[in-house]
């Protein structure tokens, strides 16, 4: 028996960490979804619909594109682990080094409207930006420098959701310019607001606390942070404050971390039920 439809596109996007755009995308381009209408036409999704996306989502993260998940609905195959991601970082990388910057914005964009954030930044956008930074030609500069104004560009323009809670971004230590942008493209697939601080000195944040009004802080820990930069700044990191990053193993091995830290803001939410998170 079918179950019964209850849930608005928004709290679906809470359930699964799936943007609305892309829910909307999976439903118009592909036919993967088939929610029911309200009277005034908004979709309602039932508990059939949820574990549906979780499946398509099961074979993304497999590096299916989305346009082939539907036959594998109906008719599950092995499949080429990663092949889309794959293939989606050398359609990246060649127009980034063709310096068609034209194509490489619509790749982008067609990117951030078919896949989940952090999937799409995980597989193909951090492994872009770091091929981007070990090109070794006489034009790579110009290569990567244009291709991450681009980025920046386009995924600013995507930040447009205006309700949820807000989340205040910073960095610290030594990390790439972009990664307080990438981390607010994240949030904003899990229905957040956010706002960017740039590198940050923490030893302000008490000053600028009643300022900020944000409902939470995501600090991305960069590299060449010590045992005793952490100490002197242990009582300035408000309640809601989380560490985010690949270094964050690391500092929490030195004894170093006062807040609950994970690799993403998708790992935080799901592992800390963070006021930001997805269940």
């Amino acid at each position: 028996m079918a179950s019964e439809p209850q849930y608005p596109i928004r709290e679906v996007s809470r359930l699964t960490g799936i943007n609305p755009v892309t829910l909307r995308a999976w439903q118009r381009r592909y036919g993967l979804l088939k929610p029911a209408r309200t009277d005034k036409g908004h979709r309602l999704y039932s508990d059939d619909d949820v574990a549906l996306i979780r499946q398509i989502l099961h074979w993304v993260e497999q590096g299916v594109s989305i346009g082939q998940v539907k036959g594998l609905l109906s008719d599950p195959q092995p499949v080429k682990a990663g092949s889309n991601w794959e293939q989606a970082l050398h359609r990246l990388l060649t127009a980034a080094c063709e310096l068609n910057l034209g194509r490489l914005e619509v790749e982008l964009n067609e990117l951030a409207s078919l896949y989940p954030a952090e999937l799409l930044l995980r597989h193909v956008i951090e492994p872009w930006l770091a091929e981007l930074g070990r090109l070794n030609r006489p034009d790579d500069q110009l290569i990567e420098q244009s291709a991450t104004a681009l980025l920046a560009r386009v995924f600013s323009q995507l930040l447009t959701i205006k309700s949820g809670p807000r989340i205040a971004v910073a960095r610290v230590g030594e990390s790439h310019a972009l990664s307080g942008l990438l981390t607010c493209f994240e949030l904003q697939g899990l229905e957040c607001r956010s706002l960017e601080l740039g590198r940050l000195e923490p030893l302000q944040l008490p000053l600028a606390a009643q300022r900020l009004k944000c409902d939470a802080l995501v600090v991305q820990l960069g590299g060449g942070l010590t045992q005793s930069w952490f100490a002197e700044r242990a009582q300035c990191w408000p309640e809601h404050s989380f560490f985010i990053g690949e270094l964050g193993r690391m500092y929490a091995d030195q004894g170093c971390l006062s807040r609950p830290h994970g690799i993403t803001v998708s790992e935080i939410a799901r592992k800390y039920d963070a006021t930001f998170g997805v269940v």
